[in-house]
């Protein structure tokens, strides 16, 4: 096949779930070497913590220019041949043809519910083009399939498919620390403390400040942020009345000491409304970590029944979560669980399953 994999993600972001997608199934579909593969992108792209990792020969690559204008303007002649897939990263458009078959992955739809009218507007003005356009639409969870058929349904021509997320094989037990490992808590001044943990970005329907204030509990209980950037002056402002000496905030860590701060973990608060899927969960439930959420639909899809999930975000149900943790039959019967479906998903089965759907719409009579 001729697949060209636009790059566009990695010039819009340095890091995040979408870029770390990218990165997996690009290593994935190179390492096939089976195909002629092509990628898009302009000089902002390097910058990229996962693009970084990343090594593509020089004929590979169609070098773009970089502009305001990059997210909206169309691939149009960089692509020669007469049959090709295309599949871009972020919903960058083709120039529409018959011959070359475009491939979009839905993520979410999290603009519909919690973004102010003007960006959800202008996000989905691109989501929704894309999506129309595309002979083949991905949905990362049967969840974000629902939300498909409800905000823009396809059409008979366009194949639809559920292609759940990996997780790195990165996330397992650890024995014994290491004595880089070891290191790596001292500095943060963790090792040896009591700590839960808040991996991701802290958007209001994430409820960060929900477990930020469940902190005033517990004097000696560390809260350990992943990402996310910077404290905001709002943020800070709507903590007054949390000791920030109790929040170690990490703002990019690679997937080693992820799995040692899981490893070591009270337990992964993930109290957030909505998702497109939740990859800390899953991580979590690999390294051995207890998972505590908010019950919704998509953590019951990829969860299952491994995680302690509340109905109400209240004190009184964390420190029912805790004692329930504390007692060694309830927490290994639940990490026990956590492995099982932790098994369902990888980074392999993944992006072999999206190479198979390229195949069958690359070899399909129905377009």
């Amino acid at each position: 096949m001729n697949i060209y994999l636009d790059n566009i993600i990695y010039s819009n972001v340095t890091n995040g779930g979408v870029s770390n997608y990218w990165f997996e199934l690009t290593k994935y579909i190179q390492n096939r070497n089976t195909d002629n593969v092509y990628f898009l992108e302009d000089d902002k792209a390097r910058e990229n913590f996962h693009r970084k990792m990343l090594t593509i020969d020089e004929e590979q690559l169609i070098h773009l220019k970089s502009s305001l204008l990059s997210r909206i303007r169309p691939i149009n002649h960089e692509i020669k041949e007469d049959k090709a897939i295309y599949h871009s990263s972020y919903y960058r458009a083709l120039k529409s043809t018959k011959e070359i078959i475009e491939i979009t992955t839905i993520h979410d739809f999290i603009h519909n519910f919690y973004s102010p009218l003007h960006k959800k507007i202008i996000h989905n003005k691109i989501k929704y083009d894309s999506i129309k356009r595309s002979q083949g639409i991905i949905c990362v969870s049967e969840n974000t399939y629902s939300d498909l058929k409800k905000f823009c349904p396809i059409t008979k021509k366009q194949k639809a498919e559920v292609i759940y997320i990996g997780v790195s094989d990165d996330y397992f037990p650890i024995s014994e620390l290491s004595a880089d490992e070891n290191q790596f808590l001292s500095n943060y001044k963790i090792l040896g403390r009591k700590y839960i943990l808040f991996v991701g970005n802290r958007t209001n329907y994430k409820n960060f400040n929900y477990v930020a204030n469940l902190l005033k509990l517990d004097k000696e209980l560390i809260l350990v942020t992943i990402g996310g950037g910077n404290f905001t002056p709002k943020e800070l402002k709507s903590l007054q009345t949390v000791d920030f000496n109790q929040i170690v905030h990490i703002k990019s860590i690679e997937n080693k000491y992820l799995n040692v701060l899981y490893n070591g973990a009270q337990a992964l608060l993930y109290p957030s409304e909505y998702e497109g899927f939740g990859i800390p969960v899953i991580e979590a439930m690999r390294s051995g970590c207890p998972v505590i959420g908010y019950n919704q639909p998509v953590i019951r899809e990829v969860g299952g029944t491994a995680a302690i999930l509340f109905d109400t975000l209240n004190e009184a149900n964390f420190k029912k979560a805790m004692e329930n943790l504390a007692n060694d039959d309830f927490k290994t019967a639940l990490l026990e669980k956590g492995f099982e479906q932790s098994k369902k998903y990888s980074w392999e089965k993944c992006s072999r399953e999206t190479h198979e759907f390229y195949s069958q719409l690359y070899d399909s009579s129905f377009l």
